[in-house]
């Protein structure tokens, strides 16, 4: 049989929020996903990222003017409509709601939003690993997931592949990113949920992104685009191309033949510097037998600006290690033993008062692989 014709992605140009809603009219209609013979009586739960309590002008969460039209798309089309999603595990979900602006959207357009951790989960086996997905996403017809378009310290990028992670509620991810936190393996972690989950479409916000430290501490950058796919992989791989990243140091996109020669219509989009963190995702780029030979020698762990800490202990509670600890110090200390270096207090400090920081040899092949 012939190999099946990739989905295609989709770009339109967008300056600003100001035209977020004619930008995602012409996406829509230039691209055919969500057309209403496709959503009309079909339940859609809308998962945008709400990764923790952000104002949108500091590009940590979708942007409220993205989810708007996308909620008026859908029920103007006859969908039964539902938002949804699980925040870090440390943040208080009345305030990412507030904070974010998306929870005033919901309350505006009258449309539920339904918190995964109260949801209830269905248990999953797939591709050798077991996790639990909120029901709410599960017996959905679809997904119209949201992603922010943002660099990452575990996965190097984060959009939409990695934002359908918050179908797993509450504080399981944790247990996942403990269980799982090599790159390679938590890339295909990914993977498995994504096989089990319903059909989905996804809309990229890349309208205003960030760069560096992301997926919380890094900074704004305004990238002009929305994209969109009814594959999250392939749409990963076309931002990869736009934002110049090579696929391969993408953990869950190594493996995935529709990023690495993804269709790209519409628009368009070049976005000349985009800055990504050293994270743990250079150890998909370090040979498996040098991995083993070194292993000692290659590790990413948390370094703290005490100028900037405030010991709020989110970092702490949120370590899925347990390898960090307050007791009444300046700042908090770390376990290098028990570190698995997975990011999980990077992405939750509210103070961007942690850097993920490689090892020298690990920077070295870094800097190697760049040059070859």
């Amino acid at each position: 049989m012939p190999a099946e014709s990739p989905s295609p992605v989709w770009f339109t140009r967008c300056a600003d929020y100001g035209a977020a809603a004619s930008a995602l009219d012409r996406l829509l209609a230039e691209s055919g996903l969500l057309a209403a013979d496709a959503v009309r009586g079909k339940r859609v739960l809308v998962k945008p990222n709400l990764l923790t309590d952000r104002t949108p002008d500091e590009a940590v969460t979708t942007h409220p003017d993205v989810l708007r039209p996308v909620l008026r798309h859908l029920k103007a089309a006859g969908a039964d409509v539902s938002v949804g999603d699980s925040p870090a595990s440390t943040a208080n979900l009345r305030s990412v709601l507030s904070k974010s602006g998306l929870g005033a959207v919901c309350e505006e357009e009258g449309v539920p939003f339904v918190p995964f951790e109260r949801a209830g989960v269905q248990n999953f086996t797939e591709g050798g690993f077991s996790f639990s997905l909120a029901k709410s996403v599960v017996e959905a017809n679809l997904v119209v997931n949201i992603p922010k378009v943002k660099s990452h310290s575990l996965t190097k990028l984060t959009a939409a592949v990695k934002n359908l992670y918050g179908a797993v509620p509450g504080y399981s991810k944790t247990t996942l990113h403990r269980l799982y936190p090599k790159p390679a393996v938590f890339g295909r972690l990914l993977k498995a949920i994504w096989k089990v989950l319903p059909p989905s479409v996804s809309i990229a916000d890349g309208i205003v992104g960030m760069e560096g430290q992301g997926p919380a501490n890094g900074r704004p950058i305004r990238l002009g685009f929305l994209a969109a796919s009814a594959d999250p992989f392939a749409l990963d791989g076309a931002l990869c191309r736009t934002l110049h990243i090579r696929p391969d140091s993408v953990p869950y996109l190594k493996d995935e033949a529709s990023a690495r020669a993804p269709d790209i219509r519409g628009d368009a989009i070049d976005v000349p510097s985009f800055a990504t963190p050293l994270g743990a995702h250079l150890l998909a780029l370090v040979p498996a037998w040098f991995a083993r030979l070194a292993a000692g020698l290659l590790w990413v762990r948390p370094a703290f600006d005490a100028a900037r800490c405030v010991t709020c202990g989110q970092c702490v509670r949120a370590c899925p290690a347990q390898a960090l600890a307050l007791e009444g110090r300046a700042i908090p200390q770390l376990n290098k033993k028990t570190c698995i270096g997975c990011a999980c207090c990077h992405e939750v400090c509210p103070k961007g008062a942690i850097r993920m920081k490689p090892s020298a040899i690990l920077r070295l092949s870094h800097a190697f692989k760049d040059l070859k």
